[in-house]
């Protein structure tokens, strides 16, 4: 048996090109959308402890005496401003540990702060 002639195999091929470049395509945007998801996750979990740093700062303060009220209600709420809930809150003379939440897509991010005097 003979192979088919040069122009005979060219032909078979046609169209194999877009074929080609539809997978790489694809393949370019699947990356990018988990590229995307990964840094949409990233920065959710960087609002958490932001949130967690701020509402511990804000129930240490308040356990201290500076400010008047109830360290976790203060905490609670400094927490919702950041668009975050607070999860835990322990707050005690001068010092706080709270825990908050931040909600991404179906995941829920937590990250804690501790504030007050070095220990």
């Amino acid at each position: 048996m003979t192979p088919p002639p040069a122009a005979a195999r060219l032909r078979a091929d046609r169209g194999s090109g877009s074929a080609l470049a539809i997978a790489i395509i694809a393949a370019a945007v699947l990356v990018a959308l988990a590229l995307v998801a990964a840094l949409g996750a990233h920065a959710a979990r960087t609002r958490a402890a932001v949130a967690a740093d701020a509402a511990a700062l804000a129930a240490a303060d308040t356990a201290s005496g500076r400010v008047p009220g109830d360290p976790c209600a203060r905490a609670a709420a400094v927490a919702a401003a950041h668009d975050a809930s607070l999860e835990a809150c322990d707050a005690v003379r001068t010092e706080s540990t709270v825990v908050v939440a931040v909600e991404f897509g179906p995941l829920r991010l937590t990250a804690s702060a501790r504030a007050g005097l070095p220990r």
